[in-house]
């Protein structure tokens, strides 16, 4: 069994060399369509830290005057916190309110002179609200924009960053869309080359072939060496995507690193981390494209 097999793998090896052009050009190709995934899996995460980064810094903020009691605000609170869509609610004081005022015009005597001849503190109190989702914040809204609570709130603004965030989901489906265009074009394209290579190698071996059935063996002996052939195609590309893609990793993470300053981002320590998953799925997708091909030529011109 193992002589037999070593034999296989030893046939394979002799068409991959005897038609070395078109074994280049095959794994090339794969390695475009196998870059052009990888592309992908690193734009997608970009977009999705830059989308978490917007996010984070989106809040509703509303102010009350300095009428409301604590009763009344600490009332608002209340029922902000019941809402499902709440992530986070952090209430000011007006004593905190003032003390910030003071500290960003330390340097402005005009103001801090200005607001020491007024009586008493002319600052009310916030409070700062984060939603869970984005869609949450129409519902925290909803609810400031109650009736009751109007004539205690003397202001409320909400950092809208949901344009910019839609622009970047629509950016990122677009380039998802071509990428996704790209991997098809690709692998079709490889299909073609490996299905083409595998038939050009079983009728440069046709008198060979004949000579196999001749003494006995069977379709299976026949057919196999084109199959692993395929699968050195696959093996051949997988570690040269890999041989790729971790320098250019390693170049551009420090950029990526600096540009998304203060997040624990990193796309080389994601490869790393989930490497079997990234390439191993590669592969394997590589190994079943690729026999499938060979399937598709030895079935054709073999007749199994």
């Amino acid at each position: 069994m193992l002589y037999a097999i070593g034999r296989i793998i030893k046939f394979a090896g002799q068409d991959f060399w005897r038609n070395i052009w078109l074994s280049v050009i095959t794994i090339t190709i794969l390695v475009m369509a196998l870059f052009s995934v990888n592309f992908l899996i690193v734009f997608k995460l970009i977009a999705g830290n830059v989308i978490d980064a917007v996010h984070n810094k989106i809040d509703v903020s509303i102010y009350f005057s300095t009428a409301a009691t604590a009763g009344e605000v600490n009332n608002v609170k209340s029922s902000l916190d019941k809402l499902a869509d709440v992530k986070e609610i952090k209430l000011v004081s007006p004593e905190e309110a003032l003390e910030r005022f003071k500290t960003e015009h330390a340097d402005e005597p005009d103001i801090l002179e200005s607001l020491g001849q007024l009586e008493g503190n002319p600052l009310g109190a916030s409070l700062v609200i984060k939603a869970k989702t984005l869609d949450g914040y129409s519902k925290i809204i909803e609810e400031v924009n109650k009736p009751e609570y109007q004539k205690i709130i003397q202001d409320k603004n909400f950092d809208d960053h949901k344009t910019i965030i839609g622009r970047i989901n629509n950016i990122t489906k677009k380039v998802e869309t071509a990428g996704f265009a790209a991997i098809a074009i690709f692998v079709f394209i490889a299909v073609i080359i490996v299905f083409n290579t595998i038939k050009i190698a079983i009728y440069t071996h046709r008198g060979e072939i004949e000579i196999k059935r001749l003494v006995g063996a069977t379709n299976w002996f026949i057919s196999m060496p084109f199959l692993v052939e395929g699968i050195f195609f696959s093996i051949i590309s997988c570690v040269l995507i890999v041989a790729i893609v971790y320098p250019l990793l390693g170049l551009f993470d420090p950029y990526l690193a600096k540009f998304f300053e203060g997040l624990d981002f990193s796309v080389l320590a994601y490869f790393q981390k989930n490497f079997l998953a990234i390439f191993g799925t590669q592969l394997l997708a590589a190994m079943i494209l690729n026999v499938l091909s060979s399937g598709l030529a030895i079935g054709k011109y073999v007749r199994i």
